[in-house]
């Protein structure tokens, strides 16, 4: 028996692939569990096919030419195939934009009492200093404020940091 040959595109746009699978998602929404289970199934065994063959290809090209890998990750359907077989980390903002993201969650509480809390630096590789100023930097709960507050919505957003301190910079 002789295997026809299906010819090569030079690329697929990424919608047509999209539509493609939404349409047999479509096709099987009415089957029975147990058909949909072998269709479960048979998908999972051919992503973890494709996960291993991605894994072992990403380790050859590394080797070989980590800007050329760069440059495949580029494209949005590369990117995505890898970010769903879990090959690459997502996109995280820098730390000094999700400190400010952790500061900009707590500032209206703190602003309800005429306080606010303000970045000082960032000491890496783990350590946040940062001011409460207004009333918040006199105020008898200001240790709580730090621990409860601050500290904790800087180290929800940024796992990496292990110290916040509170500093005081006037002289």
């Amino acid at each position: 028996m002789t295997q026809a040959k299906i010819p090569l595109q030079e690329s697929v746009s990424l919608e047509a692939l999209v539509s493609d699978i939404t349409h047999f998602e479509q096709a099987i929404a009415h089957w029975d569990e147990n058909q949909k289970s072998v269709v479960e199934g048979l998908k999972n065994a051919i992503e973890a096919l494709h996960k291993e063959a991605l894994t072992r290809l990403i380790r050859s090209v590394k080797q070989e030419s980590m800007p050329a890998l760069r440059q495949a990750v580029q494209d949005e359907v590369v990117y995505g195939l890898l970010r769903y077989h879990e090959l690459v980390k997502p996109p995280t903002p820098p730390l000094e934009i999700r400190v400010q993201q952790a500061l900009d969650q707590i500032r209206p509480g703190l602003q309800s009492h005429n306080g606010n809390v303000e970045l000082v630096g960032i000491k890496l590789p783990d350590t946040v200093e940062v001011k409460l100023v207004g009333n918040c930097s006199n105020c008898p709960a200001s240790t709580l404020t730090m621990k409860d507050g601050v500290e904790q919505a800087i180290k929800t957003h940024c796992p990496e940091i292990k110290n916040v301190v509170s500093v005081n910079t006037s002289k």
